[in-house]
């Protein structure tokens, strides 16, 4: 019996491809949205995960305010009346010297960072960046292909040697190989710097959300930045500078302790001026929260679509029993019962949404693996989620079909044989 009634009810499908097809199309469209919100809420959670043990993530950022402020932002207690910031109020390499060594169990090490920005290569044109070991690591995720990296020595004296990127190697060189070795000249201005090209990087492509959250980084050619920086390291101010946390290092501690360290010894005695310090892990706490909203929003979006999808399928179903009204009275008269007849139209509604579901299934994971694909991120759909919404179409298929099949079910046979 269950077979004849899913063989009637394909029939009638068949019979009414296109009414079919317009039906489906509501329980398509929210499956598959559904399927690929679920891909895409994934995907973007474990890239939030993966970026909380990055480089990136680890930041902790110092910089010098006016002892009058909170914190960074606070603007409203800026004092224009405080005097101008001096050299002597700025962080210095021997700041730099004492964290690193106060907090060595804690910090990778600060980040020095000297963009000398776009350069003339002959008729090219290249951005130059001054780096010290712990900046690289800031750089995203690069290899050297061919010769080697800078040394610690050339760190340290500021050689001048160069790490260009793949791309500018060829378009410069003609191949990677032909570039280690050469003399790279850049102009900016009237300005002439030279430098012999030690290595060639590959960097891998950035992510969408990479770029959202922490900026493009693009592909410099690399240089030690004291070689980059107009004045000796030792010489230099800075209002503000990073320094890289180990993994798992509880930022907000470390934040703590560091901001407690500069202020009792490099700023205890100056008058207008002390450190703040400043992490990301709050922030990378509310994008998770963010990110969980909008994939609850954007499914309950889905789920609208579904009940619409549903409401075109009860509402086709009465359309079909109205056709079918003299077949309905003529299985009643030759001894169907209500229990058949009803059985009849929910496995036709329920065998739509299956349809439907198995469609918007195969819709939604390649609609969610290109927006993953786009947006650099990796992220999949469980098969108990595939079966979850599959089931809910299932509810919605014997919801809004049931009423149609009582319907059927509760017609009059000699009034059903009458009907024109």
């Amino acid at each position: 019996m269950l077979k004849d009634n899913i063989l009637l009810a394909l029939s009638e499908l068949r019979s009414n491809k296109m009414r079919s097809l317009l039906t489906m199309l509501g329980i398509v469209i929210g499956i598959a949205a559904v399927i690929a919100i679920m891909i895409l809420g994934d995907g973007m959670k474990r890239y939030t995960v993966d970026m909380m043990s990055s480089p990136d993530s680890r930041k902790v950022y110092c910089f010098v305010i006016q002892k009058g402020q909170k914190d960074i932002y606070d603007e409203s207690s800026y004092d224009s009346s405080v005097r101008e910031l001096k050299k002597s109020d700025e962080f210095s390499v021997k700041t730099f010297s004492k964290l690193e060594e106060e907090f060595s169990d804690r910090l990778e090490g600060i980040s020095l960072n000297y963009d000398l920005g776009a350069m003339k290569v002959g008729t090219k044109k290249l951005n130059v960046c001054g780096v010290n070991p712990c900046a690289l690591s800031l750089k995203g995720n690069i290899s050297v292909i061919a010769g080697r990296g800078i040394s610690s020595e050339e760190y340290s004296k500021g050689k001048a040697v160069v790490l260009i990127p793949e791309k500018k190697a060829e378009a410069i060189y003609g191949s990677v190989e032909n570039s280690l070795g050469k003399t790279l000249e850049c102009r900016k201005n009237n300005d002439l710097s030279c430098y012999t090209v030690i290595g060639v990087y590959h960097k891998e492509k950035e992510s969408m959300m990479q770029g959202m959250l922490f900026g493009a980084t693009g592909e410099p050619a690399l240089i030690p930045y004291n070689q980059a920086a107009v004045t000796p390291l030792d010489e230099t101010g800075f209002e503000q500078f990073e320094a890289i946390a180990k993994r798992d290092t509880d930022l907000n501690k470390l934040a703590d302790d560091i901001r407690a360290s500069l202020n009792s010894s490099f700023y205890k005695d100056n008058d207008a001026y002390k450190a703040d310090v400043l992490v990301l892990e709050d922030t990378f706490n509310t994008i998770g929260s963010v990110i969980g909203i909008m994939k609850l929003v954007l499914m309950a979006i889905a789920a609208i679509s579904l009940i619409v999808g549903g409401i075109g399928v009860m509402n086709i179903m009465v359309v079909s029993i109205t056709e079918r009204t003299r077949e309905i009275g003529t299985r009643k008269a030759l001894g169907a019962t209500n229990g058949n007849i009803r059985v009849q139209f929910l496995i036709e509604a329920i065998i739509i949404c299956m349809i439907g579901s198995a469609v918007g299934v195969g819709f939604g994971l390649l609609l969610g693996k290109l927006m993953s694909v786009l947006m650099g991120i990796n992220g999949t759909a469980s098969p108990a989620t595939i079966a979850a919404s599959v089931s809910f179409s299932m509810v919605f298929g014997v919801f809004f079909g049931f009423y149609p099949a009582s319907k059927a079910a509760k017609m009059n046979p000699i009034d059903a044989l009458r009907y024109e």
